[in-house]
């Protein structure tokens, strides 16, 4: 079953499809309500590019609102385990070694006082995540303790599996603003071209390789040539002058 599973996690086409696939995947497995949250790309500066958090859950509706009212999450001390630590925990035993939880008091008012937490640091390079599953509603610490016992590596694994899917899909981006020209230009000033070299690869003048890069900065909404590059390939903007490069055997 397990195979099948990560099969379709692997084909899924969109993170509303991996959440599908996901939800119905660890409810076979024990776990009636899930939630999953990461983010991508934390070495590049928040003022040069902001990945959206990814975050989805099946849990209640009116927990999910009563959550988002909770002020400081960030310091919650399920999010801080997760942030220093890999591996799995209980989240009757986080709490005993970190403090309460004002998160799991609350699920704790709805019935879902036990969970599992699952981190994802390191999992894939420069993001950070974690799943958090849950029994059914009213279940107790023995009832976690058995569905874990019967299906935690399975759980860990596919948590694993969706966290590096989605890292390799084109997440809440900035939509493409480049013209084909700025994107060329940037792509041979990252494959470090001068601009006089990149004027004679093009055939234009030096002044008009200024003139896309100005352009490029400005689209972008960055200072430096240097910035530009970097967002637009984490953006997926960069054109790969590869072809060309073959081509031109190295000049310049």
């Amino acid at each position: 079953m397990l195979s099948g599973f990560i099969e379709r996690l692997l084909d899924a086409p969109t993170i509303a499809d991996i959440r599908s696939v996901f939800l119905e995947t660890v409810g076979q497995l024990g776990y009636d309500h899930a939630l999953y949250a990461a983010r991508f790309m934390l070495t590049v500066p928040r003022a040069l590019l902001r990945d959206n958090p990814v975050v989805f859950s099946n849990l209640p509706p009116d927990l999910i609102e009563q959550a988002q009212r909770l002020r400081d999450l960030d310091q919650d001390p399920w999010v801080e385990w997760v942030r220093d630590n890999d591996g799995d925990i209980a989240s009757d035993a986080l709490q005993d070694q970190f403090g309460p939880s004002r998160s799991f008091g609350l699920a704790a008012e709805h019935g879902l006082g036990h969970a599992r937490i699952i981190s994802l640091r390191d999992k894939v390079l420069h993001s950070v995540g974690a799943v958090v599953v849950m029994p059914r509603r009213g279940a107790d610490a023995q009832d976690l303790q058995a569905s874990w016992a019967r299906s935690g590596r399975e759980v860990r694994v596919l948590s694993w599996v969706m966290h590096m899917r989605i890292a390799t899909m084109q997440r809440n981006l900035p939509k493409a603003t480049l013209t084909p020209r700025q994107r060329e230009v940037l792509g041979w000033r990252s494959a470090g071209k001068t601009v006089g070299e990149i004027a004679v690869i093009l055939g234009i003048t030096a002044a008009t390789v200024e003139k896309h890069m100005r352009l490029a900065r400005e689209a972008l909404g960055v200072e430096t040539t240097p910035q530009a590059v970097l967002k637009a390939h984490v953006t997926h903007q960069l054109f790969q002058p590869a072809a060309a490069s073959l081509r031109l055997g190295g000049q310049g």
